[in-house]
């Protein structure tokens, strides 16, 4: 796993006071936590040097998990052998060739970023070299750098200075050495050369040639000099740098120099250095008609080594022992392995299991990639991936589950296997994520990944083994043996699904700014060809929205070319979430333009285009930003719409709609038809964090979820899962525009969560449009039982009583505050327009051109009608005030296609148009304190009819 450092300072603010290993509630197998601790502590000692790469310690670790594997009496995995082998690059070292002219070797350095080649060009001093022009400071583009060498300080002003606009406290994202050359190399600098000020570093010292990973180099030459090289060159220009700084420091001013008088000319030459490294795997042989089939469990077994780049702190030499990250999950999949061998031992007919410990996982998910490419068995024929990365820090029988989305089989399925061991789980996420999961994933392979959360240790020296709880990692360990079980015997075979893209969020300024939603391929991430090779993208995000698609190499984004992923990192964050730019990539040899509108990035989102430490998801226990800061803002404005301010942006791309509050007003309930999905299912949003998740099955077609109030514990919604697993059939609307109206609806109850559904109504038809009275006890909802599609009330004890009994459509109910009156939706069709309704409604179809509202009495009586403009009135809901009702309707558009929201007072009068948006504005819903209102909207999108939900704060 790889937060970033920001993530995990928040996380470690929460878990302070976790000194020691936390209780745990459930009890385990002594001899499997005694296995698990023994296999813990041989593989974070000291002798396996942190598993770092190009260390002999992860040839040690690599010889004890073989060991293992032989002593489990386990199968090579790899034609006879337990190594897969295969080289990382680890970073670069000096080639013969480097010259500086007028200046000696102890003069200067390559840096690690840097491309070689040789270069010359005017001198030109740029400051800092930071351009940032939401901060209005700006060094580079007051100069020009057109072919000239760019010669800037390290770090940024004001580095001590709380108050700065930069930050004073941690160093901003203009600070970061690869954005200031991306900056300068699009400007037109020829090369870039660092300078550490006398503020910063007392000594003049040039830094040790370290890793830089296995991203692609700068696309320039990039060193650094000593400050008595730089001072030389700047004494015609009369800059002392000291002086400099001091004066920054003060006023913030740029204070850039064209040229300085100086011409530097010089060669970089560098050589990518490798290490060779391997996977470990072994396999439990299949037998009967299910060998051929095949699943994997695994986990990473590198580290960080003696720390660097990748550590927390990288400037403390000394043995990152990786206890939990990832000795625990290495430690785990082996306990597994034991345990799994002993359940299916006399199993007849019974799948393949492949035990795989990855390397590389820690500089880009090499291993697993390799394993992918490589891999000993047909990936078709591969059924399922469990990886555990981090599972030692149990804390309160809280167990995550990523990738819960990849496969609509595995909520139920890891649910019921938890429960007995007294795992609580969160199940949640699709199958990309920053560990060795996404490599199967983008292969489409059903995946799930075990974590126990994040901690102030992560990538520290005291990720040690006595942190850890060892029953807590045997007993995960033991839910892996058991959902292995049930996948190998084949009573649980996951179908890979497209999980629905992320809701974007409006994220930290010093975030990763613009939302692409790409996911990179990382077995290209150093390679000659240049550019981001992308292993696929997000469904529903903006690159597949905008025709961008796995196998694509980006070469070039909103005008600046994109040699490496650091490139595509600060071009999304030179652009907002919003604009529209020109996207271009290889495809098969030919290079095509693309538009893509971004998104805001979640700070939280998985698999985005991040340089070195892709955020995880969240995880429980981290503090979430105030409720209601989700979304994106939204513009333009609409002249008219005086009731609404704060408008964001919900959902991104495919048809959502019908979002209604929980009791607390901090989750919504919506149905959504994400991009390449056949039909609505049910998603619950929390409003804190912007995290969704599917809470239906994903078999059938559902509507219209509602959370059960006042308690919020759980949900109702209809399905036609019980009718059959796919959807329905699009209802014909060759003769005009029509709902269906499917008999194979049925109401279901369930946790918010989605577990512990059940089943509410069996009887023949269509039954769905379920809302619960506000103060609890009864819904209402809408049943074709009778014959007529009519209102009827049920209780919490089952029983159900029949509200209207007028020919025509009576549906949409909402109940009053203090659930003394209902107001819905009808027809009131007669004569001819009668014999129509029913020959349609016979035939599983409604035409809702003429819907008025009726209010009445909670039991149907004293029934009245709200509106008479015989248009389309639909989906009225209560003011919380119990006096007004919103709802959406045609009235106000000349050919019966643009839907605005009105308020109307329940006593009459005339109704108060809200929207003003071009397009179609419907489902409305206030939060139960009315401060807030969510409806449905394609006003993002009104030529394109993309429906999308809105958030926006009420103004009376």
């Amino acid at each position: 796993m790889k937060p970033t450092q920001a993530f995990v300072a928040a996380v470690a603010v929460v878990l302070s006071t976790a000194t020691g290993p936390p209780a745990t509630r459930g009890t385990v197998d002594p001899e499997l936590t005694a296995h698990f601790e023994r296999d813990v502590r041989a593989l974070a000692s000291d002798d396996m040097e942190g598993r770092g790469l190009g260390t002999r310690g992860i040839g040690r670790a690599a010889d004890w998990i073989e060991r293992r594997l032989k002593e489990l009496r386990l199968e090579p995995a790899f034609a006879g052998s337990y190594r897969q082998p295969f080289p990382v690059k680890t970073g670069v070292r000096e080639a013969s060739g480097n010259e500086l002219a007028g200046a000696s070797l102890e003069d200067w350095t390559p840096l690690a970023c840097s491309s070689s080649g040789e270069f010359s060009g005017e001198l030109a001093f740029v400051g800092y070299g930071i351009e940032a022009p939401p901060l209005s400071y700006q060094e580079l583009s007051a100069v020009e750098l057109s072919g000239k060498v760019a010669l800037m300080l390290r770090y940024e002003p004001q580095e001590k200075d709380e108050a700065s606009r930069f930050d004073g406290r941690r160093p901003s994202r203009w600070s970061a050495i690869r954005y200031k050359v991306h900056r300068a190399r699009e400007l037109g600098a020829v090369a870039v050369v660092f300078v550490t000020g006398p503020l910063q570093e007392e000594h003049d010292r040039l830094p040790v040639l370290a890793n830089d990973g296995p991203e692609s180099a700068a696309g320039i030459p990039v060193i650094q000099v000593k400050r008595s090289l730089a001072s030389k060159w700047l004494e015609s220009a009369r800059i002392d740098l000291l002086e400099f700084q001091r004066t920054v420091d003060r006023d913030v001013k740029p204070r850039s120099v064209g040229s300085v008088g100086v011409e530097v000319r010089g060669r970089v030459a560098l050589d990518a250095t490798y290490a060779q490294t391997a996977n470990v795997a072994a396999k439990l042989p299949g037998k009967g008609e299910r060998a051929s089939e095949t699943i994997v469990i695994g986990a990473h077994y590198d580290h960080l080594g003696y720390g660097g780049n990748g550590s927390m702190k990288p400037n403390e030499r000394a043995i990152h022992n990786g206890a939990d990250d990832n000795a625990s999950g290495t430690a785990a999949v082996l306990a597994a392995a034991k345990r799994l061998r002993e359940l299916v031992r006399s199993v007849a007919n019974r799948r393949t299991v492949y035990f795989v410990l990855f390397s590389g996982e820690e500089v880009g998910l090499a291993g697993s990639s390799y394993f992918v490419a490589h891999a000993p068995v047909p990936l078709e024929g591969v059924r399922a991936m469990v990886n555990l990365d981090m599972v030692g820090q149990l804390r309160d029988d809280q167990l995550i589950a990523f990738g819960a989305e990849s496969a609509p089989e595995w909520t139920a399925a890891l649910d019921s296997t938890a429960k007995p061991l007294g795992l609580k789980l969160t199940s949640k996420g699709d199958g990309y994520g920053p560990s060795d999961q996404t490599a199967f994933y983008a292969a489409k392979i059903p995946v799930v990944h075990f974590f126990t959360g994040a901690h102030e240790r992560y990538h520290t020296p005291e990720d040690d083994t006595d942190s850890l709880n060892f029953a807590g990692g045997a007993r995960v360990a033991e839910m892996t043996a058991r959902l292995g079980e049930r996948l190998a015997l084949g009573t649980l075979s996951p179908t890979y699904a497209i999980a629905a893209a992320a809701p974007a969020m409006q994220g930290d300024s010093r975030g990763y700014g613009a939302y692409l939603g790409t996911i990179p391929d990382y077995r290209a991430m150093e390679d000659s060809k240049g550019g981001v090779l992308l292993g696929d993208v997000r469904p529903g995000g903006p690159a597949a929205l905008a025709g961008i698609r796995g196998g694509d190499r980006i070469v070039e984004m909103a005008g600046t070319k994109i040699e490496n992923l650091y490139d595509m990192t600060f071009a999304l964050q030179d652009h907002k979430p919003g604009e529209t730019v020109d996207v271009v990539v290889l495809r098969t040899g030919q290079r095509i333009t693309l538009r893509a509108t971004l998104g805001e990035r979640r700070g939280n989102e998985p698999g985005a285009a991040a340089p070195a430490h892709p955020t995880p998801p969240s995880t429980p226990g981290a503090t979430p930003p105030s409720a209601f800061d989700a979304g994106k803002p939204f513009e333009p404005r609409f002249d008219g719409e005086r009731h609404l301010t704060e408008v964001r942006q919900l959902t991104f791309g495919g048809e959502n709609a019908e979002a209604y509050f929980s009791p607390d007003g901090k989750k919504l309930i919506y149905q959504a038809t994400p991009p390449g999905a056949s039909c609505d299912q049910q998603y619950v949003m929390d409003l804190a964090t912007g995290e969704t998740r599917r809470v239906s099955s994903g078999k059938g077609r559902t509507t219209c979820g509602y959370f059960r109030f006042p308690q919020g514990d759980r949900i109702v919604y209809a399905s036609t899962e019980a009718a059959g697993e796919e959807c329905p059939a699009p209802p014909d609307r060759s003769k005009g525009y029509v709902w269906a109206v499917y008999d194979g609806y049925d109401l279901y109850e369930a946790k918010p969560d989605g577990s512990e559904k059940r089943r509410l109504t069996q009887t023949p038809g269509y039954d769905a449009e379920a809302t619960w009275c506000p103060k609890g006890g009864k819904l209402v909802f809408t049943s074709a039982r009778d014959g007529d599609l009519d209102l009827y009330e049920m209780t919490e004890s089952g029983s159900v009583k029949r509200l209207t009994n007028t020919p025509g459509y009576d549906g949409g109910a909402f109940y009053s505050p203090d659930c003394s009156e209902i107001v819905w939706r009808a027809s009131r069709p007669t004569g001819a327009a009668l014999a129509e309704f029913r020959d349609l409604l016979s035939k599983g179809l409604v035409r809702p051109t003429a819907l008025e509202l009726f209010l009445a009495k909670a039991d149907g009586t004293s029934a009245r009608a709200l509106t008479s403009n015989g248009r389309a009135n639909f989906c009225p809901c209560f003011h919380p005030d119990g006096k007004r009702i919103i709802y959406s309707s045609n009235a106000g558009s000349s050919d019966g296609r643009e839907f605005d929201l009105f308020l109307i007072d329940k006593n009459g009068g005339a109704a108060e148009r809200v929207t003003t948006a071009p397009g179609f504005d419907g489902f409305p819903q206030f939060r139960p304190d009315g401060k807030w209102l969510v409806w449905g909207s394609n006003r993002a999108n009104p030529k394109g009819r993309e429906t999308n939900l809105f958030l926006a704060r009420w103004i009376d």
